[in-house]
């Protein structure tokens, strides 16, 4: 599988259903870019906002994209 591509409205919803789902712990440092990146989009993000989101939300992301591919196929 490439890399997770999102269009704003996509990556608003997959964040906002992390969230709402409790994969991002709330009043962690994940939890606050993870709200930043989906109000504002990831352009908006600081050198360092960005490197939390890839660390901590882009593989959350990327595996329950990964579980939907594999659920679809089945």
């Amino acid at each position: 599988m490439g890399p997770v591509v999102l269009r704003a409205d996509e990556l608003l919803w997959a964040i906002e259903s992390l969230l709402e789902d409790g994969e991002i712990d709330s009043g962690t440092p994940a939890y606050t870019v993870a709200w930043k990146a989906a109000r504002e989009g990831y352009p908006a993000l600081t050198p360092g906002e960005r490197g939390i989101f890839e660390r901590d939300i882009k593989p959350v992301l990327k595996r329950r994209a990964e579980a939907t591919d594999t659920a679809q196929a089945a």
